[in-house]
């Protein structure tokens, strides 16, 4: 899939209202923390009374229930009955944060949850997450990643808070089938490039395609992932500069101005601030958008819609163009993991312990990587890939050869005041195209630089978030 792939790491130095009715989920097992002794019968494993009790694992990461749900069935129904654990696993939709911050506040969040972000400070230090350290077999369990946790985004102040688990990419995707009927046979390498091409595609297609595709909905997801984190590949950073520890979101005024060009052009397929990553990747899928950006997970996507609706169309990936190929920078990427350990399992915390290695074991990550989910960010499961890849774009996503595995930034170490970057870039991009992006930005970055340097007074360490070596320069 892609060779030694969490290595860029160590030369960098390493390298987001609670009730039923708001949820949009799917569970295996139960709704009680605890049930009455079972004896196992005929049908059940030989096994001694035990008492069981429930385990709850919250996610919204719905492209690990093929592997995740029936491995639950089948272990609520074996081993489980002689561990004494019931399962609980629930998959949640986009109000999926929300949910979680108002369960957590509240004192009903479950003891196993997916994390939405990427620094974990103000969540430890409201005591909403447990060490694994502290666990009944937790430090054993952390040797096998001993050699690729992340300080600062897996461990704080010598304390383990979750393990990498998988590898997430960056890069541009697009039809090749509407770029060569318009007589485009290359793709494109700088934003001039979209923009232009975006242009003619649309004119070509006179309202039954358009040139270039964006979702605003999910403001949180989309602002990280679908510009800042694309408009890496121009700047060498996605809003933080590592370099030099301040914030410089005016570095992509470029990049959001083409945007708005192309918007302006009208050569945006129309709607965009009412639709999420799916509904976007359905449109491209249909053969309705030429040109997007994309995510690793976009692989599964786009095959999945694909096969709903029949396209044919031959999927192109490539490396994220720029705004100038004399100072190319290379693409965004992130070591991340799936599963932190709540409050609540520490009345529980040997069956909290043997959950969540299950779900890391090493049956599930090989399932991961076989059935092309994931990029697997244990290298001993790397080695184990597939020789030959089923969907299309999963070689290219998996080719790290130009991709830089990002730091941690302090964005969860300060408070700012306003919009957070996502919001304010999706704001922009959704407003006029005749904004001043310049004074927004700058806005965007004094707000960022002066809660940075209120916490940097507060006591923030700043050793974490600086590396003057840093360098993402593409060869």
């Amino acid at each position: 899939m892609r060779p030694n792939l969490v290595k860029p790491i160590y030369r960098a130095g390493l390298a987001s209202l609670f009730s039923v009715a708001l949820i949009a989920s799917t569970g295996c097992g139960g709704n009680n923390n605890s049930s009455p002794s079972h004896t196992a019968n005929s049908s059940s494993p030989a096994a001694p009374s035990v008492k069981m009790e429930t385990v709850r694992v919250w996610t919204n990461d719905a492209s690990y229930k093929p592997v995740l749900e029936p491995l639950v069935e089948k272990y609520n129904q074996g081993q489980g009955l002689i561990d004494g654990i019931n399962i609980e696993y629930k998959l949640f939709g986009s109000n999926y944060d929300d949910v979680l911050k108002v369960a957590l506040a509240a004192g009903q969040a479950p003891e196993l949850y997916k994390f939405v972000g990427t620094v974990k400070e103000p969540f430890i230090n409201s005591q909403w997450m447990v060490p694994i350290d502290d666990l009944p077999g937790g430090p054993e369990f952390l040797k096998t990643y001993q050699d690729i946790l992340i300080k600062g985004y897996n461990t704080f102040n010598g304390k383990s808070y979750s393990v990498p688990y998988k590898v997430l990419t960056t890069k541009f995707m697009y039809n090749k089938e509407l770029l060569e009927k318009s007589g485009f046979t290359t793709p494109p390498e700088t934003w001039d490039d979209v923009v232009a091409y975006a242009k003619k595609i649309t004119a070509d297609n006179k309202g039954n395609a358009y040139g270039y595709g964006v979702h605003l909905k999910d403001s949180a997801a989309s602002g990280k992932w679908y510009f800042a984190s694309q408009f890496a590949s121009s700047v060498g950073h996605m809003g933080y500069d590592f370099t030099k520890g301040r914030y410089s979101f005016i570095d992509l005024k470029e990049n959001i101005s083409k945007i708005l060009e192309m918007k302006a052009d009208g050569s945006i397929f129309p709607g965009g601030e009412g639709m999420d990553n799916d509904a976007l990747m359905a449109q491209f899928s249909t053969g309705r958008i030429a040109m997007l950006p994309g995510v690793n997970w976009d692989v599964s996507n786009f095959e999945n819609f694909k096969k709903e609706v029949g396209s044919t169309f031959e999927l192109g990936v490539i490396n994220t163009p720029v705004i100038d190929t004399a100072n190319r920078h290379k693409n965004y990427a992130q070591i991340a993991d799936v599963l932190c350990v709540g409050p609540s399992a520490k009345k529980m915390p040997e069956k909290s312990m043997k959950v969540y290695e299950l779900f890391h074991s090493d049956e599930v990550l090989k399932a991961i990587q076989s059935d092309e989910i994931d990029f697997v960010a244990r290298q001993d499961i790397q080695a184990q890939k597939p020789t030959s890849f089923k969907k299309a774009g999963t070689a290219e996503f998996g080719d790290t050869s130009n991709s830089y595995f990002t730091m941690t930034p302090p964005d969860g170490g300060i408070k700012i005041e306003g919009q957070p970057y996502q919001n304010t870039i999706i704001n922009l991009i959704a407003g006029s195209t005749k904004v001043d992006v310049a004074k927004v930005l700058t806005d965007l970055d004094n707000r960022y630089n002066t809660a940075l340097d209120k916490a940097i007074k507060d006591g923030l360490d700043m050793t974490l978030y600086i590396d003057k070596d840093w360098n993402t320069k593409s060869n």
